[in-house]
């Protein structure tokens, strides 16, 4: 499947994803590792670009 088909993930559900993620972390008493650092600013670059095209359709 193309990822042009591909649904683009909410401003929310990005937001749950990365605090699972620490949550994820923070239950094992343990920082990130660098796979995980990775998602995070993936997702967090995700949500920063999610949060701009709900603004631009809100304008």
């Amino acid at each position: 499947m193309s990822d042009r088909h591909r649904e683009t993930p909410s401003p929310a559900a990005l937001n749950d994803a990365i605090r699972t993620l620490w949550a994820r972390a923070g239950e094992q008493r343990r920082p990130l590792t660098a796979d995980e650092q990775r998602i995070y600013q993936v997702l967090v670059a995700a949500w920063d670009e999610a949060m701009q095209a709900q603004q631009e359709l809100a304008a």
